[in-house]
């Protein structure tokens, strides 16, 4: 979009926060130190900045009009007593691909942080962009980055650092690489604005839309396009202003679980006729990895339509429900669960997610606590086909089960998981279900055979989660990937397609497995819905559909069924 329309078009826009902002948090009263611009053009990084008040650069104004770009980062400055005031200090910095920005002050610096600097080279020292504490932060997190860990967890391993060294600082960062952002809020504000083709991150918001979310202390951010994510800083903030409960966790799962279930999982299913695997094994790191690029794909429309239909009617579930207990069947990290959150705020006393991962659901629940600091959080470690009963919950609950992912199961196995959910809930409790919908079966096909091959590889890497984890000998290689619609089930089937005849040896379980030529691997199914069917299988499990809602375009739906 064009840059103006970020920066000088909306009412509290960047430029009037320059000389107007509504929250300095002892930062000073204006920013008018300088500013600067930071935008993509083919990928490549574009940089404008000046130690001027931004709103005295007309030049730029004009500039900014016919410029448009996916990613863009600017700042205004409000120098620190006794900091230079010169373009090279105003933010962002940037090297390669990446662009940051640092909004307050490291306490003490320099004396504060000196030990830090043996972390540096000499060339690193001697060419900082300025003698700044923001500028030597940057120089400090580009030589982490370096590493090539994850950007969000060396933002946030910095932010936890400096805090320590020194206390009182004001760190909120902003990191992007063009396509997702990564921010800390660390005693200064942050707002997020997520709408369906753009998401913002900034000190304020710029207009008074209810859509804009404050977040409070103590938070790691990382946003895309299709979810934003947060998770709590490893250090608590002293005297944060958030009041939070914290969160309690119940494990229900061994610690073997996920090594014993994929045994299990690989012994019943490759020596089957024909040959299976559950989906829930494409999902380690580099899998769900994969998963979030396929989520933005043009081709893959559920993401989107489902976060549509959530935008536009959590208020309206927040109204016919009235639920004290949000209960997400996940690890409660995504976007569309908090726009049901934040519907629910005036009658919401719980949330509960459950997950089988127990690192992650440790990590959405401590994020859960602080964002929603009136409401009790419980994560269940647990599997949803199997400890439903366990979850806690105060009445009247919602159960959320979102993303389609009911399609992943069979028949049998959609009329038992509803039938369990129905023997938790309470007469007048709601479930809400996600359901994609039938549609002409070259967009289906698309959306799980992509023109990119990131599905293929999504696809393709279970066979490298076998290899890891139970010492099997896949050729990745060997096997391509298939999509095929089932127009007499009316689901898609994913698969992998040996391209010859080969063994494959899986030391772990003792086991070969022989794989003809032309021989598929079925990895996935993803059932497509009719109303008259969703209603059916509600029904039968014990449910009324109370309303049902479609994105837009018919692709997706949201049904609200109540507990009879």
């Amino acid at each position: 979009m064009p840059l103006s329309t970020l920066l000088f078009d909306p009412p509290g826009g960047l430029r009037k926060q320059a000389w107007a902002p509504l929250d300095m948090r002892g930062g000073g009263s204006v920013n008018v130190d300088g500013f600067g611009v930071g935008w993509y053009v083919d990928g490549s990084v574009v940089r404008y900045r000046r130690a001027v008040p931004m709103w005295t650069d007309e030049s730029f104004a004009a500039v900014a009009a016919g410029v448009s770009s996916t990613a863009v980062v600017a700042a205004v400055r409000s120098a620190t007593v006794g900091m230079p005031v010169c373009d090279a200090a105003c933010a962002p910095f940037t090297d390669g691909r990446w662009l940051f920005s640092h909004n307050g002050r490291v306490k003490g610096w320099p004396h504060s942080v000196e030990e830090l600097a043996g972390e540096l080279s000499a060339v690193d020292l001697m060419t900082l962009d300025a003698p700044t504490d923001s500028a030597f932060v940057w120089a400090l997190l580009r030589h982490r980055l370096r590493s090539g860990a994850d950007p969000g967890d060396v933002l946030a391993g910095l932010a936890a650092e400096l805090g320590d060294l020194a206390p009182d600082s004001r760190l909120n960062f902003l990191l992007t690489d063009g396509h997702t952002l990564y921010a800390t809020t660390w005693w200064h504000s942050l707002s997020v604005l997520h709408r369906g083709d753009s998401v913002v991150l900034a000190s304020e918001p710029w207009d008074d839309s209810p859509d804009w979310a404050s977040l409070g202390d103590g938070l790691l951010v990382t946003a895309t396009l299709d979810q934003v994510r947060v998770r709590a800083l490893d250090n608590s903030l002293e005297g944060n202003a958030v009041n939070t409960t914290e969160a309690v966790v119940d494990i229900h799962l061994p610690d073997d679980h996920a090594a014993r279930s994929l045994a299990a999982d690989v012994l019943s299913g490759l020596t089957a006729t024909p040959k299976s695997l559950p989906p829930k094994w494409f999902y380690d790191t580099r899998g769900s990895e994969l998963f979030e690029q396929i989520t933005r794909l043009p081709e893959y429309y559920p993401t989107r339509a489902e976060r549509e239909i959530l935008a536009t009617r959590a208020r309206e579930i927040a109204e016919v429900t009235g639920a004290h207990t949000l209960v997400e069947l996940g690890s409660g990290s995504s976007e569309k669960t908090r726009l049901l959150l934040d519907s629910l705020h005036e009658t919401l006393n719980q949330i509960v997610v459950l997950d089988v991962s127990e690192s992650a659901l440790r990590e959405a629940s401590a994020a859960l606590s602080v964002e929603y600091p009136n409401a009790q959080v419980n994560g269940v470690v647990g599997d949803f086909t199997e400890h439903l009963d366990l979850l806690p919950g105060e009445p009247a609950r919602l159960v959320a089960f979102l993303g389609g992912t009911i399609g992943n199961l069979l028949p049998d196995e959609r009329a038992r998981f509803l039938a369990s959910v129905r023997g938790v809930l309470k007469p007048g409790e709601w479930l809400l279900l996600g359901t994609d919908l039938v549609k002409d079966e070259a967009t289906v096909v698309a959306a799980y055979d992509d023109a990119a091959g990131v599905t293929a590889e999504f696809n393709k890497n279970v066979l490298h989660v076998l290899n890891r984890e139970l010492d099997a000998d896949f050729d990745v290689d060997a096997f391509t990937h298939v999509a095929l619609w089932d127009a007499e089930n009316e689901w898609i089937e994913m698969r992998l397609r040996s391209t010859r005849g080969q063994r494959v040896r899986i030391a772990g379980l003792d086991l070969e497995v022989s794989f003809a030529e032309g021989e598929e691997l079925r990895t996935e199914i993803s059932a497509k819905f009719r109303r008259a069917g969703v209603a059916e299988e509600l029904s039968a499990a014990g449910f009324s559909l109370t309303n049902w809602w479609t994105d837009t375009e018919g692709r997706f739906a949201l049904s609200l069924a109540k507990a009879e």
